[in-house]
Protein backbone atom coordinates (compact mmCIF):
# COMPACT_ATOMS: atom_id res chain seq x y z
CA UNK A 1 0.00 0.00 0.00
CA UNK A 2 1.34 3.43 -0.98
CA UNK A 3 0.48 6.59 0.91
CA UNK A 4 1.71 10.14 1.49
CA UNK A 5 2.41 10.31 5.24
CA UNK A 6 2.88 13.29 7.53
CA UNK A 7 6.59 13.31 8.40
CA UNK A 8 5.74 14.28 11.98
CA UNK A 9 3.77 11.04 12.45
CA UNK A 10 6.72 8.77 11.64
CA UNK A 11 8.51 7.25 14.64
CA UNK A 12 12.15 6.12 14.40
CA UNK A 13 12.97 2.43 14.06
CA UNK A 14 14.48 0.59 17.04
CA UNK A 15 16.43 -1.47 14.49
CA UNK A 16 18.32 1.35 12.80
CA UNK A 17 21.96 0.47 12.15
CA UNK A 18 23.44 3.84 11.27
CA UNK A 19 24.72 5.67 14.35
CA UNK A 20 26.21 8.79 12.75
CA UNK A 21 24.82 11.13 10.12
CA UNK A 22 26.73 13.79 8.23
CA UNK A 23 24.60 16.93 8.44
CA UNK A 24 26.19 18.34 5.30
CA UNK A 25 25.14 15.31 3.26
CA UNK A 26 21.67 15.36 4.82
CA UNK A 27 21.26 18.97 3.72
CA UNK A 28 22.33 18.03 0.19
CA UNK A 29 19.81 15.17 0.15
CA UNK A 30 17.03 17.48 1.33
CA UNK A 31 17.83 19.98 -1.42
CA UNK A 32 17.86 17.18 -3.99
CA UNK A 33 14.46 15.83 -2.88
CA UNK A 34 12.94 19.31 -2.89
CA UNK A 35 14.41 20.08 -6.31
CA UNK A 36 13.94 16.78 -8.14
CA UNK A 37 11.23 15.08 -6.12
CA UNK A 38 11.29 11.88 -4.06
CA UNK A 39 12.87 9.11 -6.15
CA UNK A 40 12.90 6.28 -3.58
CA UNK A 41 9.97 5.38 -1.32
CA UNK A 42 10.40 4.95 2.39
CA UNK A 43 9.01 1.81 4.07
CA UNK A 44 6.94 1.94 7.27
CA UNK A 45 4.65 -0.22 9.38
CA UNK A 46 1.73 0.85 11.54
CA UNK A 47 2.74 1.72 15.08
CA UNK A 48 -0.64 2.02 16.78
CA UNK A 49 -2.99 4.97 16.53
CA UNK A 50 -2.18 7.32 13.66
CA UNK A 51 1.60 6.92 13.78
CA UNK A 52 3.93 4.73 11.72
CA UNK A 53 7.28 3.12 12.56
CA UNK A 54 10.03 3.71 10.04
CA UNK A 55 11.75 0.64 8.58
CA UNK A 56 13.62 1.89 5.51
CA UNK A 57 14.52 5.48 4.59
CA UNK A 58 15.83 7.10 7.76
CA UNK A 59 18.06 9.61 5.96
CA UNK A 60 15.26 10.62 3.57
CA UNK A 61 12.82 11.30 6.41
CA UNK A 62 15.39 13.28 8.40
CA UNK A 63 16.44 15.29 5.33
CA UNK A 64 12.82 16.18 4.56
CA UNK A 65 12.12 17.16 8.16
CA UNK A 66 15.19 19.31 8.63
CA UNK A 67 16.01 20.76 5.23
CA UNK A 68 12.80 21.05 3.19
CA UNK A 69 9.42 22.73 3.51
CA UNK A 70 7.65 19.46 2.68
CA UNK A 71 5.10 18.14 5.20
CA UNK A 72 4.54 14.68 3.71
CA UNK A 73 6.65 11.90 2.24
CA UNK A 74 5.58 8.99 0.04
CA UNK A 75 5.75 5.64 1.82
CA UNK A 76 5.05 1.95 1.29
CA UNK A 77 3.13 0.52 4.24
CA UNK A 78 3.90 -3.13 5.08
CA UNK A 79 2.69 -5.61 7.69
CA UNK A 80 5.75 -7.30 9.20
CA UNK A 81 6.88 -8.56 12.60
CA UNK A 82 9.95 -7.32 14.50
CA UNK A 83 12.34 -9.81 12.92
CA UNK A 84 11.15 -9.04 9.41
CA UNK A 85 11.38 -5.31 10.10
CA UNK A 86 14.92 -5.75 11.41
CA UNK A 87 15.90 -7.73 8.32
CA UNK A 88 14.46 -5.12 5.95
CA UNK A 89 16.21 -2.29 7.76
CA UNK A 90 19.50 -4.19 7.86
CA UNK A 91 19.30 -5.19 4.19
CA UNK A 92 18.84 -1.58 3.11
CA UNK A 93 21.69 -0.32 5.28
CA UNK A 94 24.21 -3.13 4.84
CA UNK A 95 24.13 -2.67 1.07
CA UNK A 96 25.43 0.87 1.42
CA UNK A 97 29.13 1.64 1.19
CA UNK A 98 29.34 4.37 3.84
CA UNK A 99 28.68 2.30 6.96
CA UNK A 100 31.56 1.76 9.36
CA UNK A 101 32.84 -1.74 10.06
CA UNK A 102 31.63 -1.45 13.65
CA UNK A 103 28.06 -0.57 12.61
CA UNK A 104 27.99 -3.52 10.20
CA UNK A 105 29.28 -5.96 12.83
CA UNK A 106 26.82 -4.72 15.45
CA UNK A 107 23.95 -5.02 12.94
CA UNK A 108 24.87 -8.63 12.14
CA UNK A 109 25.04 -9.45 15.85
CA UNK A 110 21.53 -8.06 16.40
CA UNK A 111 20.07 -9.95 13.44
CA UNK A 112 21.58 -13.32 14.43
CA UNK A 113 20.68 -12.78 18.08
CA UNK A 114 17.06 -12.05 17.16
CA UNK A 115 16.90 -15.31 15.19
CA UNK A 116 18.24 -17.38 18.10
CA UNK A 117 16.88 -15.63 21.19
CA UNK A 118 13.80 -17.87 21.50
CA UNK A 119 16.09 -20.80 22.34
CA UNK A 120 16.43 -20.93 26.14
CA UNK A 121 19.93 -22.40 26.07
CA UNK A 122 21.17 -19.64 23.78
CA UNK A 123 19.36 -16.95 25.80
CA UNK A 124 21.21 -18.07 28.93
CA UNK A 125 24.64 -17.59 27.33
CA UNK A 126 24.93 -13.88 28.14
CA UNK A 127 23.18 -10.65 29.06
CA UNK A 128 23.77 -8.83 25.77
CA UNK A 129 23.47 -9.89 22.10
CA UNK A 130 27.25 -9.59 21.68
CA UNK A 131 28.00 -11.72 24.76
CA UNK A 132 25.49 -14.39 23.76
CA UNK A 133 26.70 -14.69 20.20
CA UNK A 134 30.36 -14.61 21.17
CA UNK A 135 29.79 -17.43 23.67
CA UNK A 136 27.85 -19.59 21.22
CA UNK A 137 30.21 -19.14 18.28
CA UNK A 138 33.19 -19.68 20.58
CA UNK A 139 31.78 -23.02 21.71
CA UNK A 140 30.95 -24.11 18.16
CA UNK A 141 34.41 -23.09 16.96
CA UNK A 142 36.10 -24.99 19.80
CA UNK A 143 34.03 -28.14 19.22
CA UNK A 144 34.60 -28.14 15.46
CA UNK A 145 38.34 -27.56 15.96
CA UNK A 146 38.54 -30.49 18.41
CA UNK A 147 36.70 -32.79 16.03
CA UNK A 148 38.87 -31.76 13.08
CA UNK A 149 41.95 -32.73 15.13
CA UNK A 150 40.40 -36.11 15.85
CA UNK A 151 39.89 -35.34 19.54
CA UNK A 152 36.93 -36.77 21.44
CA UNK A 153 34.22 -34.35 22.53
CA UNK A 154 31.57 -34.76 25.21
CA UNK A 155 27.96 -35.75 24.49
CA UNK A 156 26.93 -32.27 25.65
CA UNK A 157 29.22 -30.70 23.05
CA UNK A 158 27.92 -33.01 20.33
CA UNK A 159 24.36 -32.02 21.21
CA UNK A 160 25.24 -28.32 21.13
CA UNK A 161 26.83 -28.76 17.72
CA UNK A 162 23.80 -30.61 16.34
CA UNK A 163 21.42 -28.03 17.81
CA UNK A 164 23.08 -24.87 16.56
CA UNK A 165 25.70 -25.48 13.85
CA UNK A 166 23.38 -25.84 10.85
CA UNK A 167 20.99 -23.18 12.14
CA UNK A 168 23.79 -20.65 12.57
CA UNK A 169 25.16 -21.50 9.13
CA UNK A 170 21.77 -20.83 7.52
CA UNK A 171 21.26 -17.55 9.40
CA UNK A 172 24.61 -16.20 8.22
CA UNK A 173 23.89 -17.41 4.70
CA UNK A 174 20.61 -15.44 4.65
CA UNK A 175 22.20 -12.16 5.73
CA UNK A 176 21.96 -9.26 3.24
CA UNK A 177 25.58 -10.11 2.42
CA UNK A 178 26.20 -13.84 2.90
CA UNK A 179 28.94 -14.58 5.42
CA UNK A 180 30.64 -17.61 6.95
CA UNK A 181 30.02 -17.64 10.71
CA UNK A 182 33.50 -18.91 11.65
CA UNK A 183 35.11 -16.08 9.65
CA UNK A 184 32.85 -13.58 11.41
CA UNK A 185 33.82 -15.08 14.78
CA UNK A 186 37.57 -14.90 14.13
CA UNK A 187 37.92 -11.63 12.24
CA UNK A 188 34.92 -9.39 12.96
CA UNK A 189 33.40 -10.10 16.35
CA UNK A 190 36.66 -9.50 18.31
CA UNK A 191 36.68 -5.87 17.14
CA UNK A 192 33.72 -5.06 19.41
CA UNK A 193 35.75 -6.10 22.45
CA UNK A 194 39.15 -4.83 21.35
CA UNK A 195 38.21 -1.25 20.49
CA UNK A 196 37.90 1.42 23.20
CA UNK A 197 34.92 3.77 23.22
CA UNK A 198 36.87 6.76 21.90
CA UNK A 199 38.17 4.83 18.89
CA UNK A 200 34.72 3.28 18.36
CA UNK A 201 33.08 6.71 18.08
CA UNK A 202 35.80 7.96 15.74
CA UNK A 203 35.52 4.86 13.54
CA UNK A 204 31.73 5.24 13.26
CA UNK A 205 31.91 8.98 12.58
CA UNK A 206 34.41 8.45 9.77
CA UNK A 207 32.94 5.18 8.44
CA UNK A 208 36.27 3.39 8.83
CA UNK A 209 36.71 -0.17 7.60
CA UNK A 210 37.92 -3.09 9.73
CA UNK A 211 41.60 -2.63 8.92
CA UNK A 212 41.55 1.11 9.60
CA UNK A 213 39.68 0.61 12.88
CA UNK A 214 42.14 -1.97 14.22
CA UNK A 215 45.10 0.18 13.21
CA UNK A 216 43.57 3.27 14.85
CA UNK A 217 43.22 1.35 18.12
CA UNK A 218 46.87 0.32 17.83
CA UNK A 219 47.84 3.97 17.34
CA UNK A 220 45.76 5.02 20.36
CA UNK A 221 47.60 2.46 22.51
CA UNK A 222 51.00 3.51 21.13
CA UNK A 223 50.68 7.28 21.58
CA UNK A 224 47.74 9.43 22.66
CA UNK A 225 49.50 12.50 21.27
CA UNK A 226 49.97 10.97 17.81
CA UNK A 227 46.40 9.63 17.88
CA UNK A 228 45.14 13.15 18.54
CA UNK A 229 47.15 14.55 15.63
CA UNK A 230 45.81 11.92 13.23
CA UNK A 231 42.15 12.23 14.24
CA UNK A 232 41.87 16.01 14.44
CA UNK A 233 41.75 16.50 10.65
CA UNK A 234 38.55 16.40 8.58
CA UNK A 235 38.29 16.20 4.80
CA UNK A 236 41.66 17.77 4.00
CA UNK A 237 43.36 17.33 0.66
CA UNK A 238 45.31 14.09 0.46
CA UNK A 239 48.53 13.38 -1.34
CA UNK A 240 49.60 10.32 -3.30
CA UNK A 241 52.04 7.49 -2.60
CA UNK A 242 54.13 7.74 0.54
CA UNK A 243 51.99 10.47 2.08
CA UNK A 244 52.12 8.99 5.58
CA UNK A 245 55.89 8.67 5.45
CA UNK A 246 56.85 11.89 3.70
CA UNK A 247 54.26 14.42 4.82
CA UNK A 248 53.42 16.00 8.15
CA UNK A 249 50.59 13.84 9.53
CA UNK A 250 48.72 16.96 10.66
CA UNK A 251 48.12 17.71 6.96
CA UNK A 252 46.56 14.33 6.11
CA UNK A 253 42.93 13.28 6.51
CA UNK A 254 42.52 10.02 8.42
CA UNK A 255 39.98 8.74 5.88
CA UNK A 256 42.66 8.93 3.18
CA UNK A 257 44.99 6.61 5.09
CA UNK A 258 44.83 2.84 4.68
CA UNK A 259 45.04 0.46 7.61
CA UNK A 260 48.61 -0.35 6.61
CA UNK A 261 49.59 3.33 6.67
CA UNK A 262 47.97 3.91 10.07
CA UNK A 263 49.81 0.83 11.35
CA UNK A 264 53.06 2.33 10.09
CA UNK A 265 52.37 5.54 12.00
CA UNK A 266 51.55 3.51 15.12
CA UNK A 267 54.79 1.55 14.88
CA UNK A 268 56.85 4.74 14.54
CA UNK A 269 54.99 6.28 17.48
CA UNK A 270 55.63 3.18 19.59
CA UNK A 271 59.36 3.30 18.81
CA UNK A 272 59.47 6.99 19.67
CA UNK A 273 57.67 6.40 22.98
CA UNK A 274 60.04 3.50 23.69
CA UNK A 275 63.11 5.67 23.15
CA UNK A 276 61.70 8.39 25.39
CA UNK A 277 61.07 5.84 28.14
CA UNK A 278 64.53 4.33 27.68
CA UNK A 279 66.21 7.73 27.97
CA UNK A 280 64.15 8.49 31.05
CA UNK A 281 65.47 5.35 32.75
CA UNK A 282 69.02 6.20 31.69
CA UNK A 283 68.89 9.75 33.00
CA UNK A 284 67.08 9.11 36.25
CA UNK A 285 69.65 6.79 37.92
CA UNK A 286 72.46 9.20 36.99
CA UNK A 287 70.57 12.09 38.50
CA UNK A 288 69.88 10.10 41.66
CA UNK A 289 73.57 9.20 42.02
CA UNK A 290 74.65 12.81 41.68
CA UNK A 291 72.06 13.86 44.27
CA UNK A 292 73.38 11.26 46.74
CA UNK A 293 77.00 12.44 46.25
CA UNK A 294 76.07 16.10 46.79
CA UNK A 295 74.12 15.21 49.93
CA UNK A 296 77.01 13.13 51.33
CA UNK A 297 79.49 15.93 50.65
CA UNK A 298 77.27 18.43 52.44
CA UNK A 299 77.14 16.13 55.47
CA UNK A 300 80.88 15.48 55.37
CA UNK A 301 80.44 11.78 54.65
CA UNK A 302 83.20 10.25 52.51
CA UNK A 303 82.08 8.93 49.15
CA UNK A 304 82.93 5.19 49.03
CA UNK A 305 82.88 5.26 45.26
CA UNK A 306 85.69 7.80 45.26
CA UNK A 307 87.89 7.14 48.35
CA UNK A 308 90.21 9.95 49.34
CA UNK A 309 93.91 9.43 48.57
CA UNK A 310 95.92 8.62 51.69
CA UNK A 311 99.70 8.93 51.91
CA UNK A 312 101.82 6.93 54.34
CA UNK A 313 104.95 8.70 55.59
Amino acid sequence: MLKAIDVNKIDPSPFQIRQYRDEGKLKELGASIEREGQIELIVVRRNGGVNYELIVGHRRVEAVRKYTKMNTILARIVEVDDLQAMRMSAAENLQREDLSAIEIIEAIVKIVDAELIEDKEYASMGKTPTNRLKTLLGKLHSIKSSKSRGSLVSKKSELLLRTFAQQVKEIFKKLPKSLEWHSFYRHDLPILGDICEEVREEAIRRSLNRSQTRALQKLKEASSEEYQRVTENDHMASTSVGRAENKDISQIDLNDLSGREINGIAEKAAKKEGLIELNRHRVTPSFKSELVIVTMNCLGIPNPAKPELTIDY
